[in-house]
Formats: structure tokens, sequence, C-alpha cells
């Protein structure tokens, strides 16, 4: 019986799927009209800097063009195309992927649509961080080589303790470089997340530790204890504020994407320590120092509470 509730539960039964089919024909109602309204609320796959030129022929030194189609072109518009089908027709059809990420990350019922949504936003962030121009040699802007010389020492630290950390994973996920800020300190750390995990503040109270998507109903207060369903919620008042957990303040400035698609097409089996190198190299730091507020600091390494 169990088994039977797990397998009720299941994406293709919930909620979000019985609007599917009434999206679908108003889909095809609105491109036979050429309706903009009903287009502009859906998702669609972002394009890249230079799209047309990495379409074309992949990223030079990093991805192929047939790499590049899987681990971009073919993996985002699935994400894309899956999420539409679960939010068309409903109160989500018109937010952004990010703020959807945030929104169903308390809620244990919606682990599919957080999943879809956590993997293209953390994919498109991925690819909006690499360099696709092979003419320039990026560098980081220099309050941003500041802020690493002072949390890693050098370049070339962060640089090795970032592929190592990646290389541990054993699993899919994401690695992330993300800046800290807490108590009007800013530092840089290094954040992995597995499999959909998100490092954006508003998503960590969603545990990690279980895929929600294989668990049932009556399961969810057990696993999650603190959430909306958890033991510690409080019945008939209002919910809190999603405020990030104990205060601290994450922002995500770059990441690697460590799922054997994005790198077995060009790598092969073994050549996940190849990618990383082959990624690194390729890094936007002008895109990166975007991400982030860097400013003049100083002796802040002595003042942050390890």
């Amino acid at each position: 019986m169990t088994i039977l509730r797990c397998i009720a539960r299941r994406p293709a039964a919930s909620p979000f799927r019985a609007a599917a089919s009434a999206a679908s024909t108003r889909t095809s109602i609105a491109t036979a009209t050429q309706a903009p309204s009903f287009a502009r609320s859906l998702h669609s796959v972002p394009s890249l800097d230079r799209h047309d030129q990495v379409v074309a022929n992949g990223v030079p030194g990093l991805f192929s063009k047939q790499g590049f189609q899987k681990a971009w072109s073919d993996n985002q518009a699935h994400l894309i195309e899956e999420l539409n089908t679960m939010t068309s027709g409903g109160p989500w059809e018109g937010q952004d992927v990010k703020s959807l990420v945030i929104e169903m990350a308390r809620d244990p019922t919606r682990a599919y649509v957080f999943n879809l949504a956590s993997m293209a936003f953390n994919n498109h962030f991925f690819f909006r961080g690499i360099n696709t121009n092979p003419d320039l040699d990026s560098t980081p802007p220099s309050e941003l080589l500041n802020q690493i010389k002072t949390d890693f020492s050098s370049v070339d630290t962060l640089r090795e303790t970032f592929i190592a950390t990646a290389n541990a994973m054993f699993g899919p996920g994401f690695v992330w470089l993300v800046q800290i800020k807490a108590g009007g300190v800013q530092t840089l750390r290094i954040l992995p997340t597995y499999i959909a995990g998100s490092p954006l503040s508003g998503a960590h109270y969603r545990r990690q530790s279980h895929d929600l998507n294989t668990h049932n109903a009556e399961s969810h207060a057990e696993l999650n204890k603190v959430g909306a369903f958890g033991a510690s919620a409080q019945q008939g008042k209002a919910p809190k504020a999603k405020l990030p957990l104990g205060g601290t303040d994450v922002v995500p400035l770059l990441c690697v994407n460590t799922w054997e698609h994005a790198w077995l097409h060009d790598y092969g089996i073994g050549g996940k320590d190849a990618y990383l190198r082959a990624w690194w190299k390729k890094i936007d730091w002008s895109q990166v120092a975007q991400n982030g507020t860097f400013t003049a600091r100083a002796n802040q390494r002595e003042q942050f509470m390890y």
C-alpha cells in the first residue's frame, strides 16, 4: 500500500498535471493566433552571450559543438519544457525561474517543480559564467582579485581547492563560489550542492538529504522538521518571511556543473578533472564580479567569525 501511495504522488499524478492538457490546447491556439499575452507567460530557454556562434561551433577549449548541444541546448530545453508543463495554467505560470526556486523550496509537495526550476537556474548560471569569446583572455578585476587573495591567498589556491572539491563530489551537482555577507563582513566561500540543490538564501529551508519525489504525503512531516509541513510548524499563523538561515546572505558568483551529461561527451568516463580544468580557463571573470559586491576591505579576515 505504501508503494502504491508513493506512485500516486509522482509528478504525473500531481495537481500541476491536471491543467497540462488544457494548457497544451491553449498553447496550440496561442501559436496559431500569435497571441502575445500567453506566449510571454511561459518560461523559455535564455540566449547566451554570442549565442549563434556557440551553437554553431561550441566553446573552443571547453565544449565541442555536440558537447555544447547536450550540456546546454538539449538539457535546458528539456528542463524548460517540463517546467512549462508543470506550471502552465496555474498561479506560477508567469513567475521567473529564480522566484520559483525560492517559492517551491519550502513546500515538499512541489519537490519536482523545485528540482526543475533549480536545475534550470543552476545550469543557466553555469553557462552564463563562461567566457565564449576565444579572442578574450578573461582575468579577475582588481576588486575581485583582492578579495580572492584575502580569502584564499591566491587565484591558484582558489583554483586547486575549487577543482578538488568538484572532483571529490561522488555524484551529480554543482560547485559554487559564493559571497557570504554576515555581520557587515563579506567573504568568499566554496559551496557544493548535490543534484538540484540551490545556493540561494531563500531556498535554504529545503533539506537536501532526501529526494522528496520518492516520498508520499504522510512522510513529509517526518522528514521535514521545521517547514510548513513539519512538526514545529505553527498552525493557524501566517508563514514566516523567507529569510536566510542564520541571518546569512549567500550570493552565488560562479558555478561549475558536475552532472555527467555536461562532460562525458567531450571528455569521456575518466575526464572529469580535464573538464574542470578546461572550464576554469573559460571563466568570465567580468560576469563573476558583476554577480557580487566588492569593496576595499581592511582586516576583514581577522574580523570574520569562523
